[in-house]
This record gives C-alpha cells, sequence and structure tokens, in this order.
C-alpha cells in the first residue's frame, strides 16, 4: 500500500476521509463507487486538472506524483486508485468487496492504465483539451512527474499515431478477452458475489463506451457492465460527476474505427 507522508500540517490533522479527486477520471471514479458502495461519508476535494490544479506546490505536497486521486484517512496519505480501495476494505470491513485471491485483475487494470489514458486523450479529450507552448512550458515547471509531463507534451505537439494507439486497443483488447472468459465463469470477476476488482474494472469499461469502443464481440462483459452502472453507487460515484463529457468527434470516431479494424474489432454504425 503506498502510503506516503506529506509536508503539510494541515493535512495531517484532517480527519475522516478526504478525497482529492476529478470527475472524469476512471481512477477517481472506481474510488467513488467503492466508497459508495460501502456508504462512507467523506469529503470532496475536486481538482481542476484542465487548469492543471495538479501542478500546484499544494498538491503536490499531498501526491507528489501531482496525479488523482489521493486519499486522506485520518491524517494518513494514500494514493494509486486500486491500493486505495483495498485500504477502504480492510478499514471498513462491515461491508467487504473481497478481490481475487491473486489480486490478477486490479495489476491487470493497473496494467493498462496507460493505454487506457493514452487512447482516452487521443480519442475523447483532443478537441477540448488545447494546450499551447506558454502553457505546457509553465505546466512542466511546476509539475515534478516528468512522466507524465512528456506525455501530456506529446499529445498536445505531435500527438499519438495510429501505431501507438493500435498498440494500446491491442492491450485493451486482451484485457477484455480475459474479462469475458472469466464471466463465462462466474458472475463476477472475483466469483459469485460482486468485489473491488469488478468496480475497478467497471470504470475502465465505462471510459471505453465513453469513446464508443465497441462491445459485441464480449457479451457477457457488456452484460455484467450495464449490471454494475445500474446500481445507485455508480449513479453516485459516476454520473453524478459527469457534467459536460466529451464526445468522440468525426475524425476521432474514424481513426478509432481504423484501429479498431486494424485488430479484427468493427466499430459499431
Amino acid at each position: 500500500m503506498p502510503e506516503i507522508a506529506t509536508t503539510r500540517d494541515d493535512i495531517r490533522d484532517l480527519a475522516g476521509l478526504h478525497l482529492w479527486h476529478a470527475g472524469l477520471s476512471n481512477c477517481s471514479q472506481r474510488v467513488r463507487l467503492v466508497l459508495e458502495e460501502k456508504g462512507l461519508a467523506w469529503t470532496s476535494h475536486l481538482v481542476d486538472l484542465l487548469n492543471f490544479e495538479h501542478a500546484t506546490p499544494e498538491y503536490q505536497a499531498i501526491h507528489p506524483k501531482g496525479l488523482v486521486p489521493a486519499l486522506v484517512h485520518d491524517g494518513r496519505t494514500i494514493i494509486d486508485s486500486n491500493d486505495i480501495i483495498e485500504h477502504l476494505d480492510r478499514a471498513f470491513p462491515a461491508i467487504r468487496l473481497s478481490r481475487s485471491r491473486d489480486r490478477r485483475w486490479l495489476d491487470l487494470a493497473d496494467g493498462c492504465q496507460s493505454a487506457l489514458r493514452t487512447i482516452s486523450h487521443e480519442i475523447l479529450l483532443k478537441e477540448v483539451r488545447i494546450l499551447d507552448a506558454a502553457r505546457l512550458e509553465d505546466f512542466g515547471r511546476k509539475h515534478r512527474n516528468r512522466d507524465f509531463h512528456e506525455f501530456l507534451h506529446r499529445f498536445a505537439t505531435t500527438g499519438f499515431d495510429d501505431e501507438a494507439l493500435t498498440g494500446c486497443a491491442r492491450v485493451l483488447s486482451s484485457a477484455l478477452d480475459q474479462i469475458e472468459r472469466q464471466l463465462r465463469e462466474t458472475r463476477f470477476l472475483a466469483g459469485d458475489d460482486i468485489a473491488l476488482d469488478d468496480f475497478s474494472w467497471a470504470t475502465n469499461i465505462h471510459r471505453l463506451r465513453l469513446m464508443d469502443w465497441p462491445l459485441a464481440a464480449h457479451p457477457r462483459t457488456s452484460d455484467w457492465y450495464f449490471e454494475i452502472e445500474a446500481r445507485d453507487s455508480f449513479k453516485a460515484a459516476v454520473v453524478a460527476f459527469e457534467e459536460n463529457v466529451p464526445a468522440p468527434s468525426a475524425r476521432a470516431r474514424g481513426r478509432l474505427e481504423n484501429v479498431l479494424h486494424s485488430i479484427g474489432l468493427q466499430s459499431p454504425g
């Protein structure tokens, strides 16, 4: 569990559950889902990513990588969304959401995050997250996470070409194949009961659906997702934070269709 020390006395003095998060962040969504599913009271601290609030010294004193989400629980700071939901399940066992014994599905979600982030930015955010050279330079001076700065710089300048997106699509398609095989055997990913694994992956599938990723080749995965989407916790944790969700432009839809066709998937419509 990546529990980290903060240099801010005001953060160490916080009581209860405090979550720094962003509305459309899939990693933030999975933490909010578990908080809502467990019926926990928590204090929301929205981080404005478009205005680079995650690059401020104040936020990076909470999360040194300058990413969302970050959880503070009675003064203890925990980062990385799958580690956060595991912490919540241990700390509040009244409603247990056990995961698979070998952490397989959480690790798979972690392993797919880079691919999901890359393809999301190109398909969903290209038309709305426009960054000029001055803003990029300012972000680079303030944000200490070199890897993320390099990612954002590439996204805003040359972009990620179809070869890069095809690699991302292969990673995600392979994960969907694994999920589909599991869900043919069990109702949920870790067995007959809903678990952390399901909430972790449901937010990823939700992101794919926002991009119009086809799920026809994964019918059990589609049914499983819609079962989770219908839960009250999903409405409170995901839908309630989805104002102004960008839709893929015609150009972005065309790119995704070409990429999916190259790996043997057919886009709807």
